[in-house]
């Protein structure tokens, strides 16, 4: 983290008292120049003018972020009653307002994370204690019309961290253009990436249309670009992905109840033997070859498969879920709403990375990321952008822009 400055009430008030005293150096000189005629006082007032002109853009520009930063917070504070004065008389009857306690604030610029950071020093004053709350936070964010990425609170501190910029979408001409990581990082933007065994386990959710099946595509590009064994199941059979899986035979499709329920089963199976090895080993965790299993809407294997062949695969999936990570075996589960009957409990708990596209209801958020974050929501309308909270690495879910594929581009090598 970059070095932490102070935020202080008129922080750049000296920059205009800095101009104005350019400006009178300035009209002094020129007089000087225009009673006497010496050409002297002509060239101070180039010099001077010259001077002043280049201070002022270097300031201008080494503080835009900070500048603005500074006003705005400013500015909320004086509106939100966030800190507290009194007014005095001077000898000459003018008033002056006289601070009695103003939040200690700290601001961070961080250009390469894309991130401006504000930390509020929690003092034990009342005042600095509203601006951790979820109201504050919103009205933050309307300010600033940023997007808060992480909150973050410590003991005596409170941190908001900002995007600087608008996230970019990463296009996809053809396979060259796709980040490949050779760890176990998948990068969906230039800002966010998803690392499987940090955070292992994928539940994905959003409407028809709102580019759900795109990255589920880009992600098994990924895996497969990575060495991990991808498993499909699409009770649906797809159009798209059914086309899509020709071009990545790879890949291995299932589609029939009895194709599903046996892959699920196999892997299971998988697992088990796995389990078997770690314990001959005396180890708890090996560096198997990793399995991905995708499940694409167990409502609809729900409408296929008979009750007894369903119910042994929901439960075969579940242990998937639970057990699964320390044997390098992986599990997304894509559906449309993160409804109870159909992402349980415990299953829902160990699915680190969660993902919505589109704009969704309250519910569906609180489904997907949990009571506390029903609130969220996505404020940007474009195919492809939703909202993603990494376990372990985000505090909050954040906004991001799925990469866009353009039509053919995958069997494209340039």
């Amino acid at each position: 983290m970059s070095k932490w400055s102070r935020l202080k009430p008129h922080q750049f008030y000296w920059l205009k008292k800095a101009v104005a005293l350019f400006c009178i150096c300035v009209l002094v000189l020129y007089a000087l120049f225009a009673s006497t005629k010496r050409t002297g006082y002509l060239l101070g007032v180039v010099a001077v003018l010259s001077i002043g002109v280049l201070f002022t853009a270097t300031v201008l520009y080494k503080t835009g972020n900070i500048r603005k930063i500074s006003r705005l917070m400013e500015q909320f504070i004086r509106n939100n009653g966030l800190y507290q004065a009194h007014t005095e008389t001077t000898a000459t009857d003018r008033k002056r307002e006289v601070i009695d306690y103003y939040p200690a604030l700290l601001y961070c610029v961080e250009p390469k994370e894309n991130i401006f950071c504000i930390k509020v020093r929690l003092d034990g004053n009342l005042i600095a204690e509203r601006i951790k709350s979820t109201e504050i936070e919103t009205a933050l964010a309307d300010m600033f019309a940023k997007n808060i990425t992480e909150k973050i609170e410590e003991y005596g501190s409170v941190t908001y961290h900002f995007e600087l910029r608008k996230q970019e979408q990463i296009i996809i001409h053809s396979r060259a253009d796709i980040p490949i990581r050779e760890d176990s990082s998948i990068v969906l933007s230039p800002d966010i990436v998803w690392d499987y065994k940090k955070s292992p386990h994928l539940l994905l959710t959003g409407q028809t249309g709102s580019g759900k099946t795109q990255l589920v595509q880009y992600i098994i590009i990924c895996l497969l670009a990575q060495g991990v064994r991808v498993i499909y199941c699409d009770p649906k059979n797809d159009d798209d992905m059914r086309y899509y899986m020709r071009v990545n035979p790879a890949v291995l499709y299932v589609t029939k109840e009895n194709d599903i329920a046996r892959a699920v089963r196999e892997l299971s199976e998988e697992i088990s033997l796995r389990e078997k090895d770690l314990k001959n080993c005396g180890t708890e965790e090996a560096e198997f070859n990793p399995v991905f299993l995708l499940f694409d809407e167990r409502i609809a294997f729900a409408k296929i498969a008979n009750k007894r062949t369903y119910e042994e695969t929901a439960n075969r999936l579940g242990a998937i879920v639970v057990s699964g990570r320390s044997k390098r075996v992986y599990c997304g589960i894509i559906t449309q709403r993160a409804d109870v009957k159909f992402v349980e409990g415990s299953m829902r708990e160990n699915l680190c990375c969660r993902i919505c596209m589109g704009q969704m209801s309250e519910a569906a958020y609180k489904m997907a990321f949990g009571e506390d974050f029903a609130h969220v929501k996505n404020y940007r309308r474009e195919i492809g952008a939703g909202l993603i909270y990494r376990n372990g690495i985000d505090s909050k879910p954040r906004e991001f822009i799925a990469p866009f594929i353009e039509k053919g581009a995958l069997s494209r090598e340039k």
